[in-house]
């Protein structure tokens, strides 16, 4: 999902995936969290409001359910799995 920079009240992006109905937050302390069935009213007020982290508190952080994305979990979503031989294989060959 791609994010937009919003960089006010300690938010610093953003993005939502209406397919999904996911809306993700990146915040200044490197947390990112996504909340799952969010309308996509919901998401594109908070993406526009001039508070957001305001917006956030009233209307999402309590409403929805969320999961901590992990910048691990990020990175590898981002990048092709390494090639090698599966732990399984080394094990039974004791490599």
């Amino acid at each position: 999902m791609r994010r937009k920079p919003i960089h006010r009240g300690g938010i610093v992006s953003a993005g939502y995936d209406p397919v999904k109905r996911a809306l993700d937050i990146e915040f200044d302390t490197k947390r990112v969290l996504r909340y799952e069935d969010v309308g996509s009213e919901v998401a594109e007020r908070f993406l526009t409001s001039a508070e957001p982290l305001s917006y956030y508190h009233d209307v999402i952080e309590e409403e929805y359910t969320s999961s901590e994305l992990s910048s691990r979990a990020l990175e590898e979503t981002a990048r092709p799995a390494k090639k090698g031989i599966p732990d399984e294989l080394k094990k039974l060959f004791g490599e």
